[in-house]
């Protein structure tokens, strides 16, 4: 399971939760396409009853 979050400014704009590997990456493929300085991606995965960050995704 995986959590996306996109974020501006700090303040969430979205938040999804998705337990397919690879739909997980299509949606973040996505959201990557809507970055801007102002904006990041933030990936969770559900790693022994807890939620671990797999990954950051912004502009640079």
């Amino acid at each position: 399971m995986y959590r996306i979050i996109l974020l501006e400014n700090e303040q969430i704009l979205l938040s999804k939760e998705i337990e397919d590997y690879d739909e997980t990456f299509s949606y973040i493929n996505s959201l990557v396409k809507q970055l801007d300085k102002n904006k990041k991606i933030i990936v969770h995965e559900m790693r022994n009853e807890k939620w671990e960050k797999f990954g950051e995704w912004k502009l640079e």
